[in-house]
């Protein structure tokens, strides 16, 4: 992965990550802080589970956009990228490999979690049929660009006055 791809490769990888920090980490401890009861930290935690499902979908389509937007890549390299990140992900579910398996339950909750209170049929859940909804959302993200209405021209400083002029 050179220039562009690496850049898009770093930003999906923080992005994802402080959001499963987040789901995993931060909610829940402040939940436990904020809310003693059980009942209302376990809904607390419900409604927790259904905004990340949501803000997962939205990011997703937000990367699909900045890798053809911002980035500038192609559909195939901007799926290498996509393929490269997601698949080590995948890989312990395919080979049954015990170790792996959190990372892997991390990632599929983001959107699975909050699916899986509507619907508890664990096969529409497996982490395949995410990473495929997942895919498709990246996908639809490339197809989205997010412009101004009204462009501003800088007209450089003047010692104090206004900066932005409307055209």
């Amino acid at each position: 992965m050179k220039g562009r791809a690496g850049a898009l490769a770093v930003e999906m990888v923080f992005v994802l990550a402080s959001v499963i920090w987040l789901k995993e980490w931060v909610f829940p401890f402040f939940i436990s802080q904020w809310f003693p009861q059980a009942d209302t930290a376990s809904q607390m935690l419900e409604w927790i589970l259904l905004v990340i499902g949501v803000i997962t979908c939205f990011i997703y389509v937000g990367l699909g956009s900045s890798a053809w937007n911002h980035h500038g890549l192609k559909a195939g390299p901007s799926l290498g990228v996509f393929l490269v990140i997601h698949l080590p992900l995948l890989l312990p579910v395919a080979l049954s490999a015990v170790p792996g398996t959190a990372f892997t339950d991390a990632w599929s909750g983001l959107i699975g979690d909050g699916l899986r209170l509507f619907n508890p049929a664990r096969w529409t859940f497996h982490p395949v049929t995410l990473g495929v909804i997942t895919c498709l959302l990246f996908l639809l993200g490339r197809r989205i660009r997010v412009t101004e209405r009204e462009p501003r021209r800088f007209r450089g400083m003047n010692r104090g006055r206004k900066v932005w002029e409307k055209p």
